[in-house]
């Protein structure tokens, strides 16, 4: 994804609004249980700086999942945004190279916005992914989903003899 910005790069204080849609393939693989499904789209706009460009903006992203309690499947939307300070790299020498490691940066007239956007997506990916905020999970014993089913192994779940006196007692 390439963002144009000659007509701000000689202007500061200049401004451009971008909106586009692409698939990177960068995600094409998913990210451990988490399949990308389709492109992404981004709105947001560019500002030119003595020598940096400031790039605001959206990221929406549809992808697969399955729940982390019960394991159903899921498909959700993520939105997330960005903002970044992007600046001009000047050459090629060893110095250089080692600021640019932690900032991103564009040379000539174009900005290449997929490791922002990636980025922005990996980081904000939900740690933990469920169905329901009262999603039951798994039954221990047999396997089956808890969700609006009654197990009867659980109440008939044999209890580690060490741990037998405490079953009264949460009984009270």
């Amino acid at each position: 994804m390439k963002l144009d910005i000659i007509s701000i790069i000689k202007n500061i204080g200049e401004s451009i609004e971008f909106e586009m849609t692409d698939k990177l393939e960068v995600l094409d693989s998913g990210i451990g249980t988490v399949s990308f499904t389709g492109p992404v789209t981004l709105k947001g706009t560019a500002t030119s700086f003595n020598h940096m460009i400031e790039v605001k903006g959206e990221a929406q992203i549809r992808y697969k999942t399955v729940c982390d309690r019960c394991g159903e499947n899921l498909e959700r939307n993520l939105t997330v945004s960005f903002n970044e300070n992007i600046v001009e790299r000047k050459g090629q020498d060893q110095d250089t190279a080692m600021e640019d490691e932690d900032r991103f940066t564009y040379k000539g007239h174009f900005i290449e916005l997929d490791s922002i956007v990636v980025d922005a997506i990996l980081l904000n990916l939900p740690m933990q992914h469920l169905c329901s905020a009262d999603c039951e999970g798994l039954c221990p014993t047999c396997g089956n989903s808890l969700n609006g089913l009654h197990c009867d192994c659980s109440e008939d779940q044999d209890i580690d003899p060490r741990l037998e006196s405490l079953k009264s007692y949460f009984k009270k």
